[in-house]
């Protein structure tokens, strides 16, 4: 079987991105909004206070809260890299969002847009931006062994 073309690769992972922020939003929906239907006579602040309490309770829920945090520290670094690599605008709003709306569906929708810059220049023939300013040498220098005659 022959790998796909290149503009059916693009779209096979645009749509897997764009699936795979789908269903985190309605999976982070549902969940945001069977919590705050079941603690809404505790108020708008009430609400807000028994998520955090519920949240932090005990060491399983703060370890997956580090883990999750250090995993949003992760992609946020990866996406400012290739926001600028592929100049990919308002890359803040990607990293706010995680925590506004779900990891998942930010960094799935930075994804598709990432994908969608990616196949553009693909199509339009420009090759991948590097992602340092200086190209590296395609052998590297042989080692000095000690003064040459």
């Amino acid at each position: 079987m022959r790998p796909p073309e290149p503009h059916e690769r693009d779209r096979r992972l645009r749509l897997m991105y764009a699936l795979c922020a789908a269903a985190g939003f309605l999976v982070m929906a549902t969940m945001a909004v069977t919590f705050v239907v079941r603690n809404a006579d505790a108020g708008p602040w009430g609400v807000v206070r028994n998520f955090l309490r519920d949240a932090t309770g005990n060491l399983a829920s703060d370890f997956v809260y580090a883990d999750l945090a250090l995993t949003w520290a992760a992609l946020g670094a990866f996406m400012v890299v290739e926001a600028r690599r592929w100049r990919i605008r308002h890359v803040w709003a990607y990293i706010v969002g995680a925590p506004a709306l779900a990891l998942v569906v930010s960094f799935s929708v930075f994804m598709y847009v990432r994908q969608s810059r990616i196949a553009a220049a693909r199509a339009a023939g420009v090759p991948a931006p590097t992602t340092s300013a200086r190209p590296l040498p395609a052998h590297p220098a042989p080692a000095s062994k000690g003064p040459q005659r």
